[in-house]
């Protein structure tokens, strides 16, 4: 019982995070743009160390949870770069700052077919094709949807980084689906599946108000914000889930 956390010694760290995220929201909400440099670039670092603590300290890291904690740095690291650049004007390093979910995405993709691939004693992904292709196939007509609506299948550059954008979400919508197949991943699919409708409803939101309404609309900048970090906060909190089961077998 003495070894026993409360909730403010577990979460402290996520619930300054929060206030900051909330914080960030506000700042939106008013058109404060200048003053997010006050709360933006804090919000991975907290996130980074939270995670940090909560899989370093007293703890022994399984061998086969280091490519699913570099695939996690690696997207914290991305997401805290991406932040700093979308708060320049210059259009060079805001463009940039919309690039990078390319390779946070990808990261976050490797990190669940990881997840898949060492769940089992094989160490090998099984693909349930009645769950991967129904998913892909409906994920791709809706981004094929939210895309036309919102920029009509244009052809310029910055058109095609949004379909490969999209693909890639597409892939980790069908690959999460995936994860149903695995009966030892019943603890954190959830948790995972929770973070990709996130992920797709801040992206479809993102696509019509930066694209169709040319954010015209505070509160849609709003939730893309707070949409973003959810769709992080549940991503770690799978991450955690499925170290700590490791981590019991391990014993």
């Amino acid at each position: 019982m003495r070894n026993q956390k409360t909730f403010i010694q577990k979460y402290w760290i996520l619930i300054i995070y929060l206030c900051f995220l909330v914080l960030d929201g506000y700042f939106l909400f008013t058109a404060n743009y200048g003053a997010r440099i006050y709360s933006k670039p804090i919000l991975m670092p907290l996130l980074g160390l939270w995670f940090h603590r909560n899989t370093a300290l007293g703890r022994g890291i399984p061998p086969q949870s280091l490519s699913i904690l570099f695939c996690t740095y690696a997207a914290l690291i991305l997401s805290c770069i991406s932040d700093v650049c979308a708060l320049w004007s210059d259009v060079f390093i805001w463009s940039a700052c919309r690039l990078l979910y390319i390779p946070i995405y990808l990261f976050y993709l490797i990190l669940l077919i990881e997840v898949q691939r060492k769940a089992e004693a094989e160490k090998k992904i099984v693909f349930y094709v009645k769950k991967v292709f129904p998913t892909l196939g409906l994920m791709l007509l809706f981004a094929a949807a939210v895309l036309y609506k919102a920029i009509g299948f244009g052809t310029e550059f910055y058109h095609w980084c949004l379909y490969i954008h999209s693909f890639i979400i597409c892939l980790i919508a069908a690959i999460t689906a995936n994860m149903w197949g695995y009966q030892v991943l019943i603890k954190c699919r959830i948790l995972f599946a929770i973070a990709v409708v996130l992920m797709i409803l801040t992206n479809t939101t993102f696509c019509f108000d930066e694209l169709y309404y040319n954010r015209r609309h505070k509160i849609l900048d709003v939730f893309v914000a707070l949409g973003n970090g959810a769709t992080t906060i549940m991503m770690l909190f799978g991450v955690l889930k499925v170290l700590k089961n490791w981590e019991k077998l391990n014993a």
